[in-house]
This record gives structure tokens, sequence and C-alpha cells, in this order.
């Protein structure tokens, strides 16, 4: 059985694809397996296109990232499961330097993240994302520090031990965005542990390809956000620092996707777990004094 197992779900992108799949397998260790979950590509992926360490398995039609990485998971034979998605890359010491992270802990960590090294094409411009630490032991408090930096994290690059992500049952796939917070929040209310690694091992790329972090999918992203605050209200109250770096963000996604009266709701909301933030303050009062002529959605 590896050690590993590295889950890529893939949708219509074979040339990414290539990439990051040559960036799994030129990992500085060989105890892997590297799955590839091709949700419903047109044409699909061939079977034969990879080598042996490779296995490709296929959705018959497009069922979406969550549950495409959900059948990555069912068919994973590591200790822990790592996920990238297909137009990013892993930095050729990713698992070994994730996988020391995970050894380390013992048993008090669930999952983990890298820094991300964010690329972006358009601008030629770079720079670091997930870069915040954090160290939250199974079962034990830690700094609200902590907490803040598990509202910006992303599935690519993420390391989970496998048995894990199982108990909870993976990813929610009535989301299409945000299931990735989503799981987090749930996993951390019910005492898991987590942690960052603050070296850069995944290039993170900004193209111009499909993504579901664009304009078109504005309302969707902020509805999904939406879902995943209210269903975790409670575990975010306990957290102020963490309450307002999400709501903040949920608050600046819903007014740009015209959702204007779940905004100053959102904003409330914030007000009420941390009075000082100065920046929901700002925008809430600027909400009242700017009149509107969007209906909310």
């Amino acid at each position: 059985m590896p050690q590993l197992s590295i889950v890529i779900p893939t949708h219509n992108r074979p040339d990414m694809l290539k990439k990051a799949v040559e960036s799994a397998n030129a990992q500085t260790i060989s105890d892997l397996e590297v799955i590839v979950v091709d949700d419903g590509s047109s044409p699909p992926i061939a079977d034969d296109c990879f080598d042996a360490k490779v296995s490709v398995h296929r959705h018959p039609s497009p069922r979406g990232a969550s549950a495409a990485r959900n059948t990555g998971v069912s068919l994973a034979k590591g200790t822990y499961t790592a996920f990238l998605d297909d137009d990013d890359t892993l930095h050729p010491d990713y698992a070994e330097r994730m996988l020391h992270f995970m050894e380390s802990t013992g048993t008090d960590i669930d999952f983990a993240w890298p820094s991300l090294h964010v690329i972006d094409i358009p601008t030629g411009t770079t720079s670091r994302a997930q870069h915040l630490p954090c160290l939250i032991r199974r079962n034990h408090s830690a700094p609200e520090s902590s907490y803040a930096a598990t509202a910006y994290t992303r599935t690519t690059g993420m390391i989970f031990r496998t048995a894990s992500i199982r108990e909870f049952s993976g990813f929610d796939e009535t989301l299409s965005v945000s299931e990735d917070r989503e799981l987090i929040f749930r996993m951390l209310s019910q005492g898991c542990g987590c942690g960052a690694v603050e070296a850069a091992l995944v290039d993170f790329f900004i193209h111009t390809g499909p993504r579901l972090s664009t304009d078109d999918n504005l309302l969707k992203q902020a509805k999904c956000d939406g879902v995943v605050a209210e269903r975790h209200a409670d575990f975010i109250a306990q957290h102020p620092k963490l309450a307002s770096r999400y709501l903040n963000l949920l608050a600046r996604r819903q007014k740009e996707a015209g959702l204007f009266r779940e905004y100053r709701s959102t904003l409330r909301t914030l007000l009420k777990i941390n009075p000082m933030d100065t920046r929901a303050l700002k925008r809430f009062v600027l909400s009242l004094v700017t009149p509107t002529h969007h209906q909310s959605n």
C-alpha cells in the first residue's frame, strides 16, 4: 500500500492535466499513487495515456469537482490523500515535506496545506497565498490567528489522513464552490486538527481558461459561501478573527453579485461577533447612506 494517494480531478483540460500529472510523478519520494478522476470530459481521458503509477477513473457525465474528489478518496489506497487541481502543479519536494509534517505531529493533525506560489499568467506577476502560520491540534484550543488562517485555504495541495476525510464523508457535493471551506469548518467544529506548512510547494496558476472563480460565477460563489456561513454560524461566531476574514470575504462577494440585502445581513452578523471590525463597520454605514437600485436575488 502506498503512503500517499494524489487525487487529480479533471474536466476538459488535457494539456493542463498532463503537466499536473507530470509534477505528481516527479516527487522526490516514490511511495505514492496518482489517481486521475475524469469528470465527464469530452473526449474522455484515455486510460493508457499515463504510466503505470497513474490510474484513470471516469464519471460518464460531469458531476462536479466535489464528486470527483470524493471518488478519488473512495479509491485511495494511501494512508494520506492529497488533492491537486488539474491546472496546478506540485513542486518536487511537496510529498516529502507534507508527509514529514503530518508524521511529525503524531495523531494530532487530520489535514494540512502548504503555501501557494501564485502565478498570474495574464499579468506576468507572482505572489504567495496561504502563507499564514496555523497549528490546531486535535481536541485542543489554539491561538485565534490559526483559526483565521483557515478562511482562505484552497483544496489544491491539501493533504488529509485518508481515514479522517472518509469519516467525515468528504466534500459536500451539493456545493459547486466553497466546498473546501465547508469541509474544513465541519471537521474543525468536531475537534479535528490542522496545520500549515509555510513553504510554497504548489504552483497555483491564474489563467484565461475556465475557472470557477470568475465574474460569471460571482452569484454562485456568493450563494455557496452564504450556505457555508449559515451552516457553520456557531463555529464561526466562536472565533472573531476567523469571522472577520470569512464574513468580510462573503460580504464583498455578495455585494459584487448584487445581493445587497444579504450583504447588509452578513455585515450585521459580523458586527455582532466583532463590534471592533472597522472594515465591516465602514461597509455597513456606507450601505445605509448609499442608495442602490439593485434587487437581491
